[in-house]
């Protein structure tokens, strides 16, 4: 009696035509559904490799929205700093450009760091990526202008941010060019485009941006979840200078003075400041320091004069009222003022929509002061660029307009002679009211030791109990795990596996419905073979299995087969995205990657279709 085997094996070899349709239909299928999965692991996978190659050895980064010290990197063994900046490269040449350029500064510890061959730069060297040096048409020896925003701790914001002068121009030689593979498309952000980056010396960058070691970016290599031990590090490690706090001592009134970089003391560093103070059983003093453009009585003005407000207890005068200013016995005769007089304050002020405007305030003078203890104390005024380091009056370079025929010779002795010292005071209150930013509303905060206590010690002791208040992290001394955020951007928003399956769909289903046609008409055709089966015995359950068995056998021959199709249609769209359809991925860095999961659950899902 002949085997159902037997009898399967020579329908398909009798019927291989038919067949053979029915096993395209199941290939194509199969090829199509798992050649979709395919291009969204091949996605993910060439992102994923992107990322990492990008980033060579970094898995975290320890970055600030200001600078701290280089020295920093050694609390953290086998890290490097450098400084990591966006700016645009113009071939000097030609005269083309590129913008939005990722500069680094770096030195030999960063090609120590990513376990390259040392690449030293002399202090006029620039090595490029090669994408960038495409883009420019460069070559070694070539100048290559660098153009890039002025470093500077006071936010551009701010009354005393350089608007004018934010950028610099350096030029450099160029070297020659790093390919990825050298990583010359090193990137700290997660970016599918081609990266074009430039490599110039550390040191030399520092000198140009007037920050000597100083940096904006620390390197470290780590293993996984080692985010929460870095943190701790930093808050071990960290100095005040880091965050930009200055601290003084100031011998004439034996007292500390706290400052900041950024001219603007923020309330966060206000409020751990004075409440170090209290800790250690300090009275402290917030001051807040202002250039108004002139202080009028009448139809006479004083030019350009500093304005200290401080609490109404530093100047009796003060506490006659919150309106209340107080004038030094030099602006008072200057102006002919006398107690009771009307006051007026012209000051600038940014508004919102990021013109300059003229305030004024009105005033009552209260009292007249000699130039003698706080009245004298040239020191309430913190750095302002292009003012204090003036030798006269007439060198002011502010970023602000300044009438420089306003300024008398009188205006220039008392610069000569007092410098910085306040010509008016008002209380700390109204000075908020009129001058306070986003950024702060202090500009020093003093603090005041025992006079028995040497301020050197009284300068260590608060420095220590300061610097246990501050939370750098908090501060904006930031650990990041740039690899893990990588990779997570790496796998995207968008399943481009899925995306394919939905695009394919139609094609999926249209070739199994061809194959299950092919199926259906071969069975027809062998109606009489039916009769023949039931003549000799074969029950109708037993014929169906019979063709099933038949029908399963075509499908797995078609799923082998659609799975070396699947290569080729995933090598196919992947080009797709390379070239047709690149704005879709943003990358044009799109490699095959086979993964055995997305070919079994392709195969065993055009199996199961073709079976049903």
């Amino acid at each position: 009696m002949m085997q159902a085997g037997t009898l399967v094996k020579r329908s398909l070899r009798y019927y291989w035509r038919t067949h053979l349709a029915v096993v395209l239909g199941v290939s194509t299928g199969v090829a199509v559904l798992a050649g979709a999965l395919l291009v969204g692991d091949s996605v993910r996978a060439s992102l994923r490799d992107l990322v990492l190659s990008r980033l060579g050895r970094t898995d975290y980064v320890i970055s600030a929205g200001g600078l701290f010290r280089e020295q920093l990197a050694a609390s953290f063994p086998g890290s490097t700093p450098l400084f990591a900046l966006e700016g645009v490269v113009v071939h000097q040449e030609s005269g083309r450009r590129a913008s939005n350029v990722a500069v680094y500064g770096v030195d030999e510890r960063f090609w120590r760091f990513h376990g390259l061959p040392s690449s030293p730069l002399a202090q006029r060297d620039i090595l490029i990526s090669a994408g960038l040096a495409a883009e420019l048409e460069t070559k070694p020896g070539d100048g290559i202008l660098l153009r890039l925003e002025k470093a500077s701790a006071v936010p551009a914001e701010s009354l005393h941010g350089r608007k004018d002068q934010l950028g610099l121009t350096i030029r450099f030689e160029e070297k020659g060019t790093l390919a990825p593979a050298e990583l010359g498309e090193f990137s700290l952000q997660p970016r599918q485009g081609e990266i074009r980056a430039a490599f110039v010396p550390l040191v030399t960058l520092q000198a140009e941006l007037e920050q000597p070691g100083r940096a904006n970016t620390i390197l470290i290599s780590g293993p996984p979840d080692e985010a929460r031990r870095l943190e701790t590090q930093v808050r071990e490690q960290f100095a005040l200078e880091d965050l930009g706090v200055k601290l003084r001592p100031l011998d004439d009134c034996h007292c500390l003075s706290l400052e900041s970089d950024s001219i603007v003391v923020s309330d966060a560093l206000g409020d751990a400041a004075r409440s170090a103070a209290s800790a250690v059983g300090w009275p402290s003093s917030g001051v807040l320091t202002y250039l108004a453009n002139a202080i009028r009585i009448g139809g006479h003005e004083v030019p350009y004069s500093l304005v200290t407000a401080v609490e109404p207890g530093a100047l009796t005068p003060l506490k006659q009222g919150p309106d209340a200013i107080v004038l030094n016995d030099w602006a008072a005769r200057d102006i002919g003022a006398r107690p009771g007089d009307a006051v007026t304050l012209d000051y600038y002020l940014w508004d919102p929509t990021g013109r300059l405007i003229t305030r004024s305030a009105p005033l009552r003078l209260t009292g007249i002061v000699p130039l003698q203890g706080l009245a004298a104390d040239r020191n309430l005024a913190p750095e302002y660029p292009g003012i204090t380091e003036s030798d006269n009056v007439s060198d002011w370079d502010p970023p602000f307009p300044v009438d420089l025929k306003k300024v008398r010779p009188r205006d220039e002795d008392y610069w000569h002679r007092y410098r910085t010292t306040p010509k008016a005071f008002i209380t700390l209150a109204k000075g908020q009211e009129l001058w306070q930013s986003r950024y702060g509303k202090l500009t020093s905060v003093r603090i005041s030791p025992p006079a028995s206590l040497p301020l050197a010690a009284a300068l260590e002791t608060y420095r220590s109990k300061l610097r246990s208040s501050l939370d750098p992290i908090k501060a904006g001394l930031l650990v990041m795990p740039v690899r893990a955020q990588g990779l997570q951007a790496a796998r995207g928003a968008t399943d481009f596996g899925e995306y394919f399956v939905y695009f394919s769909f139609f094609l999926v289903v249209s070739a199994l419905l061809l194959a299950s046609l092919f199926f259906k008409l071969s069975v027809e055709q062998r109606l009489r073979e039916v009769g023949t089966l039931r003549a000799v015995g074969f029950a109708i359950p037993q014929i169906r299995r019979l063709y099933l068995r038949e029908g399963l056998v075509l499908a797995a021959v078609g799923t082998l087969v659609g799975l070396l199709g699947a290569v080729a249609y995933g090598a196919l769209m992947l080009l797709g995205l390379r070239t047709w359809w690149v704005a879709a991925v943003g990358t044009r860095y799109l490699t095959l990657h086979v993964s055995p999961a997305s070919m079994v659950a392709g195969g065993l899902g055009g199996l199961l279709a073709a079976a049903a």
